[in-house]
């Protein structure tokens, strides 16, 4: 929650170090866009412009003014923020001052397209949120450049000193007093290093320490501390859903003839393993579990309801959709649900948990986009944030349709007319067990029995035409 960390009259300071180009605008509106949504998008082109128009690519004002500036509460800018933090166009300091704290924000360049497009996780990211081969293909020409071969071409490219011939040599004389003091600036300037932005991967539930550990002697450990190695296996351990003994085998192969990670390697052991395991399809990125604090603080003995609460709490949405499948692998087009419901209406995991239980119960345990996005929509109009208030949410709008359904059936009873006289001859014969229990079949079942039962659906099926034929 924003007031835990900024108020609007606490104020900020926002800068660049390093200059971000014109194809720069390309890559955030094209790449990076789909992946941070609008609201963060244009947070960090609100802060970029403004910088821009102030002398030393610097400025300092309060967050009430940048909340006139979108015109967004701020706690949805403290949301947005964290995107731009988390995929490495934002870094956040602070510092006390008094009895306030002064935020420092460092706009970063975003990367570039050819860092981008080979990055693991975020053109994995790119792939499944424009959700098409052709799509993703076609946006990356975009960004295509046709490099000249070289090497039947011959460099006829002057030298300075076959242009400059009639150079005095007091212009060259770099101790000269006015030019030692012309170049004596000290000040700082702008500047692009060859190193793209970097965005790490904190907190990640993957043992580094219990890797190590199972890795034989003749691995270095050196090597895998590295900064720019323990990034990669961490990314890939996240991406991929791997722990320590199933990455520790993985860089073992990577590793086996040098000292030295072969990162290219590292990164085909790990998708070998991955589509032994599950598929050629690239795996998907969502959301975490629900926030620490926005949980139920934890007490024992857990009643029944406290027990459920903190399952939708510890549990990711598409996990919750494949223990309720029984384990079964979730159908893609429900996984983009998913995504667009904390994504696009912004909720939090436990609470798309719960719309998702509410959604299955009332209809049978399937899942409607259109009526997921109707629901979700009105629960973030309610400013839904927990499990507990989604759970009680929930109960009453449950309360108030089966009070709805109730009061229609009744009024169905008391109204009489021809066409409305019950069929007092139709006998009415429970469905069979095939009919309603899907993993009864014959294999399981006296085949007799199963004979008698599609005798029996048969002979139902014949007495509905026919009652519908007299009717």
């Amino acid at each position: 929650m924003h007031w835990k960390e900024i108020l609007p009259s606490d104020r900020f300071i926002a800068y660049v170090n390093t200059p971000i180009h014109e194809t720069d605008f390309d890559v955030l509106t094209l790449l990076y866009q789909p992946l941070i949504g609008a609201s963060a998008y244009s947070l960090y082109m609100t802060l970029k412009s403004d910088i821009s128009r102030n002398k030393g690519k610097y400025i300092e004002r309060t967050h009430k003014s940048l909340m006139i500036f979108t015109g967004k509460h701020l706690d949805e800018i403290f949301q947005e923020r964290k995107k731009l933090e988390a995929i490495g166009l934002l870094k956040v300091f602070r510092k006390k001052q008094e009895d306030e704290y002064i935020h420092y924000y460092e706009l970063l360049p975003p990367m570039s397209p050819e860092a981008f497009f080979t990055d693991d996780m975020l053109s994995v990211f790119l792939y499944n949120r424009i959700g098409s081969k052709e799509q993703y293909i076609q946006l990356r020409n975009t960004f295509r450049v046709y490099p000249v071969e070289k090497k039947d071409l011959e460099n006829i490219t002057r030298s300075f000193d076959q242009v400059f011939t009639s150079v005095h040599p007091s212009e060259m004389n770099r101790e000269h007093p006015d030019l030692l003091e012309a170049v004596a600036y000290e000040h700082s300037l702008e500047s692009r290093g060859d190193s793209s932005s970097i965005y790490e991967v904190e907190g990640v539930n993957f043992d580094f320490e219990e890797m190590l550990a199972l890795l034989p002697a003749f691995v270095s450990k050196e090597e895998l501390l590295k900064e720019d190695n323990k990034q990669l296996i961490l990314k890939m351990a996240f991406l991929y859903k791997m722990n320590p003994m199933e990455m520790s085998k993985v860089v073992q192969d990577s590793i086996l003839h040098t000292d030295e990670l072969e990162r290219e390697e590292f990164r085909k052991q790990v998708k070998r393993r991955y589509r032994m395991n599950e598929s050629d399809k690239p795996p998907r990125l969502g959301l975490r579990v629900q926030p620490e604090s926005l949980r139920t603080p934890k007490k024992a003995p857990l009643t029944e309801e406290e027990q459920q609460i903190h399952y939708f709490e510890t549990t990711s949405p598409i996990e919750y959709m494949e223990e309720l499948g029984n384990g079964a692998k979730v159908y893609p087009g429900d996984i983009d649900i998913v995504e667009q419901l904390m994504f696009d209406y912004k909720l939090e995991p436990g609470v798309v948990n719960v719309l998702l239980e509410y959604i299955f119960i009332m209809h049978d345990k399937k899942l409607n986009k259109n009526l997921a996005f109707k629901i979700a929509s009105h629960w973030s109009r309610a400013n839904l944030k927990t499990v507990k208030e989604a759970m009680e949410f929930a109960r009453k709008e449950y309360d108030k349709n089966d009070s709805y359904r109730k009061k229609q059936e009744l009024n169905k009873g008391t109204k009489s007319s021809s066409s409305n006289v019950p069929m007092k001859n139709v006998r009415q014969e429970p469905l069979p067990k095939w009919m309603t229990d899907e993993t009864w079949n014959e294999e399981k079942e006296n085949p007799d029995e199963w004979m008698e039962a599609k005798k029996k659906v048969a002979q139902y099926r014949e007495m509905l035409r026919k009652t519908k034929r007299e009717g």
